[in-house]
C-alpha cells in the first residue's frame, strides 16, 4: 500500500463519543464485527426503529466484509452443537411463540442477511459461549455493539468485550432499553474517563463511515 492509500484509510473513522472510532485510526471491515444481542425476552414494544438501523447497520458492515454475529440466551444444559449453527439453522427454543414476537433468525432473513448465531448462558454475549473464539478466529479486533436490552445484554457484553481487550463502539440508536428511563444513563457512561468502555455513535455514523470504504472486488 502507498502512503496516499494509508493516509486514505487512515481517514476512515466513525464520528464517536468521546472519541473519533476506533481509536487505532482505521475503519476495517475485515477487523470489525457487529455483535446483536437479540434475546427477544428483552425487547420492549416499539422497537422497530432500532431493529431498522440494526439491519441497516448490519447491510453495510456485511457489503465490505464484515462478520454479524447475532447472540441469544439460551439454557446452560443446551448441547455445544446447538449453541452454534448458522441463523437460517437455529429457531431459539426460548423464544415464545404469539402475536407481537420478533424473532432475529426472521428478522436477519428477511433482510437476506448471513448471520452467525450464537447462544450465550448468560446476560453477556461472552459467558457460556464461543463468542470469543469464533471473534478471534476471524480476526475481529473492532465491534460494534447493538440490540435488544441496552440496560442489559447490550452494556453487559460491552464491558465483557473491552476486558478483554476489543476495540468497542455502542451504536445507541440500533439499541433499546427495556426501560426507556435508562437510555441516557447507558450510553452517557460510556464517555467517562475518556471513554472506559470504548465510544459510541448513532448506525448513520457507522453507515456514511462505512460508505468511504470501497467495496471489495471478488475474485473471478
Amino acid at each position: 500500500m502507498n502512503a496516499g492509500a494509508a493516509r486514505s484509510e487512515l481517514a476512515v473513522v466513525v464520528p464517536a463519543t468521546p472519541y473519533a472510532w476506533p481509536f487505532h485510526g482505521a475503519l476495517t471491515p475485515a477487523r470489525t464485527a457487529l455483535v446483536a444481542c437479540c434475546d427477544s425476552s428483552w425487547r420492549p414494544a416499539g422497537a422497530g426503529v432500532a431493529d431498522a438501523a440494526l439491519i441497516s447497520l448490519a447491510e453495510a458492515l456485511s457489503a465490505l466484509g464484515g462478520l454479524v454475529v447475532a447472540v441469544v440466551a439460551t439454557p446452560a444444559r443446551q448441547s455445544r452443537e446447538t449453541r452454534f449453527a448458522p441463523a437460517s439453522a437455529l429457531n431459539p427454543p426460548h423464544t415464545p411463540a404469539g402475536a407481537g414476537q420478533v424473532s432475529y433468525v426472521s428478522m436477519f432473513a428477511a433482510a437476506g442477511l448471513q448471520a452467525l448465531s450464537v447462544s450465550a448462558t448468560g446476560t453477556s454475549a461472552f459467558h457460556g459461549s464461543p463468542v470469543d473464539d469464533l471473534l478471534r478466529a476471524h480476526g475481529r479486533t473492532d465491534l460494534l455493539i447493538a440490540g435488544w436490552g441496552l440496560e442489559g445484554p447490550v452494556h453487559s457484553t460491552l464491558r465483557s468485550a473491552n476486558d478483554r481487550g476489543y476495540e468497542c463502539l455502542l451504536v445507541g440508536d440500533a439499541s433499546i432499553a427495556h426501560d426507556p428511563a435508562l437510555t441516557f444513563a447507558s450510553l452517557d457512561m460510556v464517555r467517562h474517563s475518556g471513554g472506559i468502555f470504548g465510544a459510541y455513535a448513532n448506525a448513520q455514523d457507522v453507515i456514511d463511515a462505512l460508505s468511504q470504504i470501497p467495496t471489495p472486488v471478488e475474485a473471478s
